[in-house]
């Protein structure tokens, strides 16, 4: 299913909905970059299909909780019931080496796939024991109806095979163009029919922000700030 940095876009590539560093959702139109509305935190937006956002609820509990909010307005449809993980796993707000996650399409509803791992994480060089027994990894898989509540069916382990961290990778910028060269400032990128959506950090305030650019020329198309950074200032000396 189609990605754009820290979000999802919806089959036709006109919407997309992300994260901010906290996890509130924005929805975005695509041809303009215009704010469509928000939903506060804590949420991980997994898919956005047949007018729906379905979206796993980041939280400290070793869960997987389904949250289905409504395309158009961003409002609350349903709430799943919580899917234990393994006691030491965690859902991440993004891809990371402890918790992987991958969308698919299964007629009107998603596939969500989802492996954990652990490594261990202490200071002193540990003995081959204590590395065999930190090493952990478990997998599975959610099948989610959208259209219908607490429709969340938890796939048998046969049907989860566990999936790569680098399995879903962006697509390149078109052969046809010249020489792409990414800037510095950006930190992660897609390609959603004929624009390139940028993560980027900017140089002078260090806030993130997401930019649709022309994959060609890389001609900015508008600009729309994640998170807001502001410099830190020297404290005040006493007089």
């Amino acid at each position: 299913m189609a990605r754009v940095p820290r979000g999802v876009v919806d089959e036709h590539g006109r919407q997309a909905v992300v994260h901010d560093h906290e996890g509130a959702l924005m929805a975005l139109d695509l041809e303009t970059g215009a704010l469509l509305w928000r939903h506060g935190p804590p949420l991980r937006p997994c898919a956005l299909r047949a007018g729906s956002v379905v979206a796993l609820r980041i939280s400290p509990s070793p869960t997987l909780v389904v949250v289905v909010l409504d395309g158009g307005s961003g409002a609350d449809r349903w709430v799943s019931e919580p899917v234990d993980l393994p006691p030491w796993a965690r859902c991440t707000l993004d891809d990371t080496r402890e918790f992987t996650l991958r969308t698919e399409p299964d007629d009107g509803a998603v596939v969500l796939r989802w492996v954990a791992r652990s490594w261990y994480g202490g200071g002193a060089a540990p003995s081959e024991q204590v590395l065999k027994e930190s090493r952990r990894e478990a997998y599975g898989a959610l099948r989610v109806d959208p259209a219908r509540t607490g429709g969340v069916e938890v796939l048998p382990e046969a049907e989860a095979p566990p999936v790569r961290a680098d399995a879903a990778v962006p697509p390149p910028v078109p052969p046809e163009a010249p020489p792409y060269q990414r800037p510095a400032d950006v930190l992660d990128q897609s390609l959603v029919g004929d624009v390139r959506v940028e993560l980027a950090r900017r140089a002078d305030s260090g806030a993130v922000v997401l930019r649709a650019a022309d994959p060609r020329t890389g001609t900015r198309r508008w600009e729309v700030e994640l998170d807001r950074t502001t410099p830190k200032q020297a404290p005040k000396l006493p007089p």
